[in-house]
């Protein structure tokens, strides 16, 4: 594979990659095709894996400093999912 960093379903339906050199999470399908997604998108994919989701993006950003816009773009996009998956089962559970 091309990517180092991949979480694999056992379904063989919801594998992710991390691209390291572009920064962007990638869905890969079974006969290798790769959709890009956003950090948000990855999240709700995948919300079993939030905890590795967040670890990979947040390592990748920091590595690229204050100064990235990559970094930025994906920080906010990140927190922003995170903000909205809470919420969401925050909700289902009663909470507002």
């Amino acid at each position: 594979m091309p990517w180092e960093m991949v979480l694999a379903s056992p379904e063989g339906t919801r594998h992710l990659a991390f691209d390291r050199r572009q920064g962007t999470w990638l869905r890969i399908f079974q006969d290798r095709r790769e959709q890009r997604l956003r950090a948000s998108e990855a999240l709700l994919l995948r919300p079993s894996d939030v905890d590795t989701i967040i670890r990979w993006t947040v390592e990748w950003c920091m590595g690229k400093g204050l100064g990235s816009d990559r970094a930025t773009e994906l920080v906010d996009d990140l927190a922003n999912g995170v903000r909205v998956v809470i919420l969401y089962f925050a909700e289902r559970a009663g909470h507002s």
